[in-house]
């Protein structure tokens, strides 16, 4: 059973430890680099948006902008992330 035990310890552990950081292509750098110029910005977060009150917040995830979300009054829009003017 021990040896079952440490099985399971480093399934958890491979699945608790941080994913490596992406690093951005040159050819993504270049596309984000002109959008700039042009006066618009990739946004990579979740926007949740209250369409009475106009109050905005991000989050980095859906599971953290339904977090937010619940229990919560009023009409919300929740906005993916995409592009936008700067």
């Amino acid at each position: 059973m021990p040896e079952d035990d440490l099985q399971e310890d480093a399934r958890h552990a491979h699945q608790d430890a941080p994913l490596p950081e992406k690093k951005k292509s040159d050819l993504r750098r270049e596309v984000e680099a002109a959008l700039a110029e042009k006066g618009i910005s990739v946004e990579r977060r979740i926007t949740v948006i209250n369409l009475d009150t106009k109050e905005t917040s991000y989050f980095d995830d859906y599971h953290q902008a339904l977090q937010f979300m619940k229990g919560r009054k009023g009409r919300w829009y929740l906005a993916t992330p995409g592009m936008r003017r700067m």
